[in-house]
């Protein structure tokens, strides 16, 4: 395990000296942070220039420690090598997702842990021109730890998997949603690992959008459904997501025009905002609904649509977990406690 004196990271702790300030915590990295996950007072970053080249760590600002999980070599830095797209973090488990290859594509999932740190591949597909099977981006939350493989068509008659018709190249055909939990095998063409568990099915998509509490949001082909780890369907929604953030009741997705918010109870809908083609939905907790459109992050309380914008000098992302707000932002990431984060959006009632 490659802890706190890394080269690649530096540490800084940053306290407001005026009493009742927000105090912060900060983490400077040698290379952009390009992908951002987070869960309780952990952080899993996704930091380099270039995929290839990328290091997954993560950062625990309350306890002044960064864990290096996975680091490329020199060699793998060049043309045609893995590269890390994705990073999720359940508890103290990370999971990324690695693609590469010449002509024939290889997506793969792999995980590891505080207390075992050495990367375990969890799912491994192979796909060529479009057709065939794919890993999809792994999401986590708690004890959950979930991902998507899905298997693509193409058209011809002697293609295989053969669309159907009508169906042009990369339909997909074939989806598993799976969790790295359980005595079942992996979806891994090279190993036996049994550490893995089927939660649903279907003959179309079924893309992971949201996990919280043990449950799992999913776009499907005719709407967006909620299911339990197991796989019981939980609630269906009638839309076609982006993305999508899970809260308690509440989930929040962005659509072509909108991030809408619906109770998850009874599948209605309770609230929707505009949005900007290019805003991203990042996260939702403790019903403080969180976005990014550029160098801006937004914070809106869904109770009372008190907002604060956090503006940083890059493309930012954000999540927002109940010890507090990560931000990061080219060679920056931030930790913001929960405390000061409400202090910033105001007493509760005062209006916008």
């Amino acid at each position: 395990m490659k802890t706190a004196v890394a080269l690649a990271m530096l540490v800084i702790a940053s306290v407001a000296a005026a009493h009742g300030a927000a105090q912060q915590r900060t983490l400077a990295t040698r290379a952009p942070v390009v992908a951002l996950a987070a869960d309780g007072d952990r952080a899993a970053l996704l930091v380099g220039n270039r995929g290839a080249c990328a290091s997954v760590v993560v950062w625990e600002p309350t306890r002044r420690r960064v864990v290096r999980l996975h680091s490329a070599t020199r060699g793998q830095c060049v043309e045609g090598q893995p590269v890390t797209r994705a990073v999720a973090l359940a508890g103290t488990r990370v999971a990324w997702l690695q693609a590469g290859g010449g002509m024939t594509l290889e997506t793969t999932v792999a995980t590891a842990t505080l207390a075992r740190p050495t990367p375990v591949s969890v799912a491994l597909a192979l796909s060529t021109s479009g057709m065939g099977d794919f890993v999809r981006r792994p999401l986590g939350d708690g004890t959950l730890l979930a991902f998507t493989l899905d298997r693509r068509c193409s058209e011809g008659e002697d293609a295989d998997p053969q669309c159907p018709p009508g169906r042009k190249t990369g339909y997909v055909i074939a989806a598993t949603v799976w969790r790295a939990a359980g005595r079942g095998r992996c979806p891994h063409s090279y190993s036996l690992v049994r550490r893995c568990s089927r939660v649903a099915q279907a003959d179309g998509e079924l893309s992971l959008l949201a996990v919280d509490a043990g449950r799992i949001a999913v776009q499907t082909k005719s709407g967006v459904q909620l299911l339990t780890a197991g796989g019981n369907v939980l609630q269906e929604f009638d839309l076609r997501a982006r993305s999508a953030a899970l809260s308690g009741n509440r989930l929040a997705v962005r659509t072509a025009d909108a991030v809408e918010i619906y109770d998850t109870g009874s599948g209605q809908l309770t609230a929707r905002f505009p949005a900007a083609s290019h805003l991203r939905l990042e996260d939702l907790d403790r019903g403080i609904l969180v976005t990014a459109l550029g160098r801006a992050v937004t914070l809106r309380r869904l109770g009372d649509g008190r907002t604060t914008t956090i503006h940083t000098s890059a493309i930012a992302r954000a999540q927002l977990e109940r010890p507090g707000l990560f931000v990061a932002a080219g060679r920056r990431v931030t930790f913001t406690r929960m405390q000061d984060v409400l202090r910033r959006l105001g007493a509760k009632g005062q209006g916008r």
